[in-house]
């Protein structure tokens, strides 16, 4: 299953204007609940319809409610978390960043980061003084901006940090961090 799309060139002059990347959020979760949900409102309706129609349509409302619910999740991935990047802007759910504004060697030191599952494999090796240490350094720095809003880093989702020309670190939540990386180092021309 493809998750992204990638096509163009970097061509002289247009500075990361010709990449253009769209990364396609997963369906599954959202595409079954449905389904599943409908299915039994069906079933329902063939028992309760005609007779019982007030009952059905409690039920109906209940349920939109209940396919809501279990789906907030990729509904707030959908609206903070969609990324794009297109004619030299990166826009991650509602916030738009130039790519020229993010530094080239960020891009270089964001590929050679551990992904979360590498991370915390590496601290069940450590001991506690070490994690203890981890800890007081990782206090002392300041913590990178989540781009897109919401308070961190949904489930299921990689991250990356990247820094701006200006000095701010900006955390990227993404599905597909190679993918993002490769569109990111082609657009700032890494």
């Amino acid at each position: 299953m493809e998750r992204s799309t990638h096509s163009g060139t970097d061509a002289a002059g247009s500075y990361g204007r010709a990449v253009d990347y769209q990364e396609k959020l997963p369906r599954r979760w959202t595409i079954i609940t449905i389904a599943v949900v409908a299915g039994w409102l069906a079933y329902q309706g063939s028992i309760l319809l005609p007779e019982d129609s007030t009952v059905w349509f409690v039920m109906l409302g209940l349920s939109a409610l209940l396919v809501l619910v279990f789906n907030a999740v990729p509904l707030s991935k959908r609206i903070y978390h969609r990324i794009r990047l297109t004619d030299g802007q990166l826009t991650v759910g509602r916030e738009t960043i130039a790519v020229d504004s993010l530094t080239a060697e960020s891009i270089r030191q964001a590929r050679a980061q551990p992904t979360d599952a590498e991370f915390v494999a590496s601290l069940a090796g450590r001991s506690r003084e070490e994690l203890a240490e981890l800890q007081r350094r990782s206090r002392e720095t300041r913590s990178p901006r989540l781009v897109g809003g919401g308070w961190s880093v949904p489930m299921g989702m990689d991250q990356i940090v990247v820094d701006t020309v200006q000095g701010d670190s900006l955390l990227i939540a993404t599905h597909d961090r190679e993918a993002l990386l490769e569109a990111l180092a082609r657009a700032r021309q890494v």
